[in-house]
């Protein structure tokens, strides 16, 4: 073989064999320091960056179901890392206040709460991985071994994606999300939001619940139409929103802490006749927390929110049999 290089090169040109040392010195030359090779490169989800997830694991036959709320960040060498907050029947918790008083927006003026630890990045874990992208679906591989999929869909003229889970390996059966490439600490006020027309975003949930008389647990599953709630009034401030159902009840949505920096939000309510019926002002029993993210598009603007309902018992003898758990999205 040595024999046949010597031959081939000798009976190239002189004008090409002064070309020959060039081109070894290059294919030798070493890459700078912290230099990807372009063959390594891996492609974005849809060309997005930032992932607002909601998951679940959700069974009627089961009384320990839990939801995920988390913010999945990919990256260009083909790894991905998530933040996430965790609720689980298994885990008996109360509500989290946010230190936020709701004030001139609705009769009642309270500071809101959440779900218990989602007004802390403290509460939070992490997962890290590696992803792969074929056609529209992203599969992810999580240190440890656990994976889960997701089906891409563009929207917004492009610039936003929505997602819808797939196959995984860790028990999860309800799972939809939306991506971009607005930044994590970017956030919408609450002053646009309330000025949006809310009649145009779509609710949709999976929710375990039981019965009235909580005997027969059920996944109460919604699609299509606007949430309960369309008119919101900016409390004082301009932190958070508040409104008033006919029943009554009383409807707040805030920042999962101080508004900066971040696009954690959490909705609360609660029927009114529950509170008077405890001679209080301010719910402190059963109440509905449902920690939420904002979901941002590629050029700032707002479409509403990924979220967990995580409310779980904390007043009544029937354990489990009275929390709501489950994933929900309102989006337009």
């Amino acid at each position: 073989m040595r024999l046949l290089h010597v031959c081939s090169f000798r009976s190239l040109p002189p004008s090409l064999r002064i070309l020959v040392p060039l081109l070894a010195a290059l294919l030798l030359m070493p890459l700078a320091p912290g230099a990807v090779p372009a063959a390594s490169a891996a492609e974005l989800p849809l060309g997005k960056a930032n992932y607002a997830m909601a998951v679940g694991g959700l069974r009627t036959t089961s009384t320990q179901n839990w939801g995920r709320l988390g913010q999945y960040t990919f990256a260009t060498d083909g790894t991905v890392s998530e933040q996430h907050w965790h609720w689980t029947q298994r885990e008996r918790v109360t509500r989290s206040s946010i230190g936020i008083q709701a004030a001139g927006c609705t009769s009642r003026d309270c500071v809101v709460q959440t779900a218990n630890g989602y007004q802390s990045t403290g509460a939070s874990e992490t997962l890290h991985g590696e992803y792969t992208v074929t056609g529209d679906t992203v599969r992810i591989t999580w240190d440890g071994g656990l994976y889960e999929e997701w089906t891409l869909t563009p929207s917004a003229d492009g610039a936003l994606v929505t997602t819808e889970l797939g196959d995984n390996n860790f028990g999860a059966t309800h799972g939809y999300g939306n991506g971009s490439n607005a930044a994590w600490s970017a956030r919408v006020p609450m002053s646009e939001i309330a000025a949006l027309d809310h009649s145009a975003l779509v609710h949709r949930y999976d929710l375990w619940k039981t019965t009235t008389e909580q005997s027969e647990p059920y996944i109460d599953h919604g699609d299509g139409n606007p949430f309960w709630i369309q008119d919101w009034n900016v409390c004082d401030g301009g932190q958070c929103l508040g409104a008033e159902s006919a029943n009554p009840s009383q409807y707040y949505v805030a920042p999962a802490r101080e508004p900066t920096g971040h696009r954690r939000d959490t909705l609360w309510h609660w029927v009114r006749a529950l509170a008077d019926g405890r001679d209080e002002w301010c719910y402190t029993g059963n109440s509905h927390v449902k920690p939420m993210i904002q979901v941002i598009d590629d050029n700032g603007d707002f479409h509403g929110w990924v979220g967990v309902e995580a409310s779980l018992n904390q007043t009544t003898s029937e354990g489990a049999l009275a929390d709501d758990i489950g994933v929900f999205r309102i989006l337009g």
